[in-house]
């Protein structure tokens, strides 16, 4: 995907690509470990590369990057295709293009390039043929909230918690 007006290019990411998600990884575990301290880890332990290589060679797992033409990479998208059904008994049979993760350079953010990636997923869905796009995020991101609200992603459930030691 490229637009000779966009100083962009999205495309699929390759073996070459790793430390540059990677880096991109650890800013986007940073965010989470200052959000929830309690749930995450070191930011750099963030990707591995036998688990990136176990991606790109799944049928069932697509990563996109986004790369300035400089031809850095400044975002990612790792989506993974799912099937509830195949787990669970009680869920009619469908196909979910599930998004595993995203993330933007701080550098980048409010670019319009975390659109384009998403854009990008609801292309692959189409071109999979799954029923629908569908993602976690956490609760005090709200501003990851806003931008999905925004995008016409609507809440299907909640992960509610009762911390044992906070009571």
């Amino acid at each position: 995907m490229f637009n000779e007006f966009s100083p962009f290019t999205v495309r699929s990411a390759t073996l070459k690509d790793f430390m540059g998600i990677s880096n991109l990884k650890e800013q986007v575990q940073q965010l989470h470990i200052e959000g929830r301290p309690d749930l995450y880890a070191d930011a750099s332990a963030s990707l591995e590369i036998a688990t990136y290589e176990t991606w790109l060679n799944s049928t069932d797992t697509k990563i996109f990057i986004v790369e300035d033409n400089d031809k850095e990479i400044i975002a990612y998208i790792i989506l993974d295709i799912k099937k509830p059904a195949d787990s669970n008994p009680i869920l009619r049979e469908r196909k979910i293009l599930f998004i595993r993760s995203i993330g933007v350079s701080k550098t980048c953010r409010g670019q319009g390039i975390g659109k384009i990636l998403i854009k990008k997923a609801f292309e692959y869905c189409k071109e999979i043929h799954a029923e629908s796009v569908e993602l976690n995020v956490l609760e005090f991101n709200e501003n990851a909230i806003r931008f999905y609200e925004k995008l016409g992603f609507k809440t299907k459930s909640r992960q509610l918690e009762w911390l044992v030691f906070n009571n």
